[in-house]
Formats: structure tokens, C-alpha cells, sequence
């Protein structure tokens, strides 16, 4: 069978974030998107209007369903809302060690608009330890790590048991764009490239669900990053543009076509 990662995310009507973005790469990438739905967002390319979270029980019903009848070989977690459905992933996620998990920890929107009930910051420390490797942007680690030092805050990171980082630098200024990713608080790969013009809807969710289908692929973590930085690369240069000015949608199919 094809390579399952399990995603648990919430519904962008819009088709540029959350579950749509991650069952796009992940079946462009030769994966199956299993989808536990944590939550239907009012959104559309340019902003968030607001949010009803599922039932976290109905959430625990349908990735034991998935869990019980797939062969999952990855776990990718993305905007989970509450810090009750924090404790359902964590059950989750202690009931599976063995499946190796990328978190994207989704704070709010590139738009500013909220995609949680209250500060989630604290509750997300029970993940750590159960994540293979940690998505934040600077704006989010800084958060997370409670500092605007960013070495600082991997390093509070890695004391909280964050195993992997990786450090996405699109939300600092200047014209390249740079990722770091970190063993622990030691850095182990470094990316450099020109920054694209223009901002996107969903490239935080597409680079997240990029690594774990090549983790659930097989590759080695490092690899996993290098294959998914190319591949949204491709998607932002080729993103639709539904506005003169605004948010562009990644074309995630681009990764599979000349």
C-alpha cells in the first residue's frame, strides 16, 4: 500500500491550508491522507473569520478507526485548537510511539486571524516529547520559547523534549529565505534560497505534510526536509493568484508536472 500519514488538521474552505493543503502534497507525493478533522474554520485565501472546533472525542473515534484498519507510517499534526483536543492527541500519540510525528504548531493564521480558543502555547509542551520533528516559524518559536532570542528558544525547546526543530525563516526580513534545522539545539542542515515574491495561503501546512510523507516514504529525516523544501518551492512558483494583491494559493500539483 501506498505510504498513510495521518493528519490532523482543520477544514480550509478555501482549499489553501489545513486538510486540503495536506491531502494534496501528500497524494502528489505517492501517500494516502488519512484526515482526522479537528476543527471547520470560516476562512477564505486572505484571512480567518473564525472557527468551531470538533468534538475531540469524535476526533479520537476517527484516528482510532484509521489507526486500527491503515498501516500508518507517519503522523502530521497541524491546527488543533484547543488544549482539550491538545489532551486527546497526547492519548493519541502515547498509544503509538512507535509512528513518527511532524508538528506544525499552528498558533494563528499568516493573516493574524486566531485558529485557537486561548493561548496554546503551554498546553503544546505535553507534544514535544511525542514529536519527531517541530515546524515553527520564527514568529512561533519565539512564542513557544517564550523569548525573542531565537537560540534561546530552541534551546528551551530542546529542554522541553523537542527530539528535531526546524526553523522556517519566511516571517524574517531580507531577501533570502532561510531554514535551519536542529538536533536537539544542535544545528544539523541549514537551507538558503531567494525569497519569492508576494505572500502564501497554506505553505507552513504544505512544507509540514511534504516532510512526513517522505518520512513515511522512508527517508531519513534530513532528506525528508531537502525533498520538501523542493517541492514547495515548485508550489509557490506557480501559486494561484485570486486577488491582484493578497495571499496566493500553492499549486501543489506542480511538484508532479513539467
Amino acid at each position: 500500500m501506498r505510504p498513510v500519514v495521518l493528519c490532523f488538521s482543520g477544514l480550509d474552505p478555501s482549499g489553501g491550508a489545513g486538510l486540503h493543503a495536506d491531502i494534496e502534497t501528500i497524494a502528489t507525493l505517492g501517500g494516502v491522507a488519512a484526515v482526522a478533522c479537528t476543527a471547520l474554520t470560516i476562512q477564505d485565501s486572505q484571512r480567518v473569520y473564525g472557527f468551531e472546533a470538533v468534538s475531540p472525542d469524535l476526533v479520537m473515534r476517527q484516528a482510532e478507526a484509521v489507526l486500527a484498519d491503515l498501516p500508518v507510517k507517519a503522523i502530521k499534526l497541524g491546527m488543533l485548537g484547543s488544549v482539550a483536543m491538545i489532551d486527546i492527541v497526547a492519548r493519541i500519540l502515547a498509544a503509538h510511539p512507535d509512528i513518527p510525528v511532524v508538528m506544525d504548531p499552528v498558533l494563528s493564521a499568516n493573516s493574524g486571524g486566531s485558529l485557537s480558543d486561548s493561548d496554546l502555547t503551554g498546553a503544546l509542551d505535553r507534544l514535544l516529547p511525542m514529536t519527531t520533528l517541530l515546524t515553527p516559524n520564527t514568529v512561533e518559536a519565539r512564542r513557544l520559547g517564550a523569548t525573542d532570542d531565537l537560540a534561546v528558544a530552541i534551546a528551551r525547546l530542546s529542554a522541553k523534549g523537542a527530539q528535531n526543530i526546524l526553523l522556517k525563516g519566511g516571517h524574517e526580513p531580507g531577501d533570502l529565505l532561510q531554514n535551519r534545522l536542529f538536533q536537539g539545539d544542535t544545528p544539523v542542515y541549514e537551507s538558503r534560497v531567494a525569497r519569492l515574491p508576494g505572500e502564501y495561503h497554506g505553505s507552513g501546512c504544505t512544507l509540514a505534510a511534504a516532510i512526513a510523507a517522505g518520512i513515511a516514504s522512508g527517508a531519513d529525516l534530513v532528506e525528508a526536509v531537502r525533498q520538501a523544501e523542493a517541492f514547495v518551492r515548485a508550489a509557490l512558483s506557480r501559486a494561484d493568484c485570486p486577488r491582484q494583491e493578497g495571499q496566493r494559493i500553492p499549486w501543489r500539483m506542480a511538484g508532479a508536472r513539467p
